[in-house]
């Protein structure tokens, strides 16, 4: 798998295994919430480099997700983090993306 690939696949994984379902039960453990959130903009600011405009685009989607969380508008912040993963997903897949123009990078 391709770097650029592989690096969203991660945070796709973030996104869908961990982050959502901690979401779901936020009131029970806030504290690994945002621990979640710390990982995931790790993984964003990692695979920066090779999603472009892309990048910074999921990084500002996740960041506005925390924010609503600590409002207290949890659905909000879980209908961000299920588009991000749609986006993930695709960069992560052999379907064209932005920042490809759907041309492998190598």
């Amino acid at each position: 798998m391709q770097p650029h690939r592989r690096a969203a696949w991660h945070a796709y994984l973030a996104v869908a295994t961990q982050l959502l379902p901690a979401l779901r039960r936020a009131a029970l453990d806030d504290v690994a919430l945002s621990e979640q959130f710390a990982a995931l903009s790790e993984h964003l600011a990692a695979g920066r480099r090779w999603w472009g405009v892309d990048g910074e685009r999921m990084s500002a989607i996740a960041a506005r997700a925390d924010a609503m969380h600590h409002c207290g508008d949890h659905t909000g912040a879980a209908v961000l983090l299920r588009a991000l993963a749609v986006r993930l997903f695709a960069i992560s897949s052999s379907i064209p993306t932005a920042s490809c123009d759907g041309r492998d990078s190598q």
